[in-house]
């Protein structure tokens, strides 16, 4: 059972770290995998925490389908999947979780650029995937035509700061000519929309195609195409663990690699392995399943988008970061005045790469469909 209710939930979680209840809750094991537990000296426990306050198909391959799959287990790690909205980077700090969906924002962010103890250990998105849109039907065209706009977005922080104050630049806008309301997760954000109580939302990807299949379809705006030089979201743990426990790392990382492919060949199984191990999404008895796994599919296929994967062969490095693209993100952030360093800031302080080419040595031939 995964979820703050299962026996496999170690540690309490601090008030800070606003938990999905009624998902994570209702989340159970499906694994479709059996691992002999015998190969295995002992098994290392682990927490893996996932950004988000509506779990649905879009956050599977960040973990859920590894675990659901058994690979995971097959690197003798047992892992504990969980969702929250918020404080994701505190329980990292803090020891409550060992990995945590995160952006490269948070560290640079943490310690104004220095070194906080914290690295990311696998990109899963190589871009960053967030963009300004409105709905279809809106008269907006471009990021320049947004003076005097209320965005809506599912956090007001330094985050969005970045990116929006990235995108007005160019237009000769500041945050100044904007204001931000949040608008959390799931329908909320588009009914804002819809009732005209924001004139454009900053979100990604799935969430539009979501909207779009809802009867609501948006339309991203001119000025957004800068942020494909930069590193999206990807898993994030500390650099004790990175020292201490390298096999840790080189598991997890091959469990994503691993999951990352069977996503490729076999969309429609992912989602009916989401659908098992989190009921409360699937279709409702004497539903259109059909209908309902078109759906999922479509906005599944947006997120391999994000993630590049249609554009890879299985045998690609997955997960891979480069020093390049993260200096990028530091230059932006510089630039932003996001952060105001007062020395030198080094890619290396905030990423690791050195498991990668391990991680993603396995026998791609064994990844096959699972009932």
């Amino acid at each position: 059972m995964n979820g703050l209710n299962s026996s496999r939930w170690r540690r309490p979680v601090a008030a800070g770290l606003a938990v999905v209840g009624a998902i994570a809750l209702a989340g159970c094991s499906g694994t479709t995998a059996e691992t002999d537990a015998s190969q295995c000296e002992e098994m290392t426990p682990a927490h893996l925490v996932i950004g988000t306050a509506d779990l649905d198909v879009s956050y599977i391959p960040y973990g859920i389908l590894a675990d659901e799959l058994g690979y995971f287990a097959d690197e003798c790690i047992d892992m504990t999947v969980d969702a929250a909205a918020e404080g994701l980077f505190q329980s990292l700090l803090s020891g409550q979780a060992d990995f945590i969906m995160s952006s490269p924002s948070e560290s640079l962010f943490a310690g104004n650029g220095d070194a906080v103890g914290t690295k990311i250990i696998y990109n899963l998105i190589p871009d960053l995937n967030i963009a300004l849109a409105v709905l279809e039907e809106s008269d907006l065209t471009s990021v320049g035509e947004l003076e005097g706009a209320v965005i809506g977005t599912w956090g007001i922080g330094p985050y969005a700061d970045a990116y929006v104050a990235r995108s007005l630049e160019p237009y000769g806008l500041t945050l100044d000519d904007v204001s931000f309301i949040a608008t959390g997760y799931g329908s909320t954000p588009m009914q804002a929309l819809e009732t005209g109580e924001v004139d454009a939302v900053l979100y990604w990807p799935g969430l539009y195609t979501s909207w779009a299949l809802a009867g609501y379809p948006t339309r991203i705006l001119e000025g957004n195409e800068w942020a494909s030089t930069m590193d999206g979201i990807g898993i994030m743990t500390t650099d004790a663990i990175v020292d201490e426990n390298p096999e840790l790392i080189e598991g997890v990382s091959r469990a994503l690699a691993k999951s990352t492919v069977y996503l490729k060949r076999y969309p429609e199984s992912a989602v009916q392995i989401f659908w098992d191990a989190y009921p409360e999404r699937a279709p409702l008895p004497g539903a259109d399943t059909e209908t309902a796994m078109a759906d999922d599919l479509a906005i599944l296929e947006t997120t391999l988008i994000s993630m590049d994967v249609p554009d890879h062969d299985d045998d690609y490095l997955w997960g891979i970061q480069t020093a390049g693209r993260w200096e990028n993100q530091i230059d932006y952030f510089i630039e932003t005045g996001m952060i105001a360093p007062t020395g030198e800031v080094l890619p290396e302080w905030f990423f690791v790469t050195d498991q990668i080419e391990a991680a993603n040595d396995f026998d791609h031939d064994a990844i096959v469909e699972q009932q």
